[in-house]
């Protein structure tokens, strides 16, 4: 079987309310999809970030897919530059795997070397500041949102407002919350090196599972010097990006994305080399269904974390609970959250079906 057509799609969907993390106020949520079609009517899709320029390399490599057999890895070009490409490489990679896996009857965690858990952790994702309302109002509500689908797990996103008043508002969230339930915090660096010690050290007596994005300062400045994991690394394009800050001991937590970094074995490659340093890799994703779908597989088959504080060490998946047509409209049957899991498919692929007339909906030229 070879691939036939193939076809990106951009979609964008205008927000209810802006919203964004620290110092954001997005109106829009857009994404890239890439749908691959092989001779015989089987469809894989895969998924990147619609950030400038990603269009136009993901059109140029995905055409040159047209004709190339099913067996093995995709056909890399030679030379190419996979730092400069590695989105445009992370939703091929995905559409891939969900095509050669739907072609061969296997789940992707099988490609990956097969699962190691049924299910996984996950947790929400969201609090973002709003236009027009204060965080407590935001954090308080979707908390009590949060845990009524199932989450036992969640993130909130810090940085923007006075720290001292944000940090008592996260005291009350923390104290209003069952105590099984796990807090982490985003702070999408906005802090300076001064500021993120003193607020990592507030977070650290509040119990958060880790400190993520605390600066962009410098990560140096922080280490061993707050008592609660620090976590980064959602930017990096590769490899050697994540040796690089690896070498430098400045991450407990490193975050591969799967359509960032270039693909789902590189998230996997990642994963392995963190664990020779004694770090836990918990994938970061933050776009669409097909991406969380293939974020899911990739934590099925990653071994244990040691150092986020799950209690089965299984790496938790994180779930946009934002306004995200792309997460919530786009799928034919959408996954369930019980006692803060989700299952791991074991169907052909991503183990997702799109509702290709609702995502065409949002589509741009």
């Amino acid at each position: 079987m070879r691939v036939a057509t193939v076809e990106v799609i951009h979609v964008r969907a205008t927000l209810a309310t802006p919203a964004g993390p620290a110092g954001v106020f997005n109106k829009h949520r857009e994404s890239l999809l890439l749908k691959v079609t092989a001779d015989d009517g089987t469809v894989g899709w895969g998924e990147t970030y619609a950030l400038p320029g990603t269009r136009q390399i993901l059109t140029c490599l995905a055409e040159g897919l047209v004709g190339a057999p099913l067996a093995g890895a995709w056909p890399r070009p030679p030379g190419l530059d996979e730092v400069g490409a590695s989105l445009a490489i992370g939703a091929i990679d995905i559409a891939w795997h969900d095509l050669l896996g739907r072609w061969l009857g296997v789940p992707v965690h099988t490609l990956l070397g097969g699962a190691r858990r049924t299910r996984v952790p996950v947790y929400a994702s969201g609090f973002l500041y709003r236009e027009g309302r204060g965080v407590e109002e935001v954090w308080f509500d979707e908390a009590q949102e949060a845990l009524g689908q199932g989450f036992r797990a969640m993130k909130v996103r810090i940085g923007a407002g006075d720290p001292e008043k944000e940090m008592a508002a996260f005291a009350r969230l923390r104290s209003q919350l069952p105590a099984d339930v796990r807090l982490m915090v985003d702070a999408w660096g906005a802090y300076s090196v001064p500021t993120a010690l003193r607020v990592g050290r507030q977070l650290a007596e509040l119990g958060v599972a880790w400190f993520e994005e605390p600066t962009r300062s410098s990560l140096d400045g922080l280490a061993g010097r707050v008592d609660l994991p620090v976590a980064g690394g959602e930017m990096g394009r590769g490899p050697e990006e994540f040796r690089y800050l690896l070498d430098r001991r400045v991450l407990d937590v490193v975050q591969p994305d799967v359509s960032i970094c270039g693909g789902l074995g590189t998230v996997a490659f990642v994963a392995q080399l963190a664990a020779l340093y004694g770090v836990a890799c918990v994938p970061h994703t933050w776009n669409g269904a097909v991406m969380a779908a293939a974020t899911l597989h990739v934590l099925a088959a990653l071994p244990a974390v040691t150092r986020t504080g799950d209690t089965d060490g299984s790496p938790p998946l994180e779930y946009d609970t934002s306004e995200n047509p792309f997460m919530r409209e786009v799928l034919v049957d959408r996954p369930s959250i019980v006692d803060g899991h989700m299952t791991v498919p074991d169907t052909p692929g991503l183990g997702i079906e799109l509702d290709e007339a609702a995502l065409r909906r949002f589509a741009i030229e």
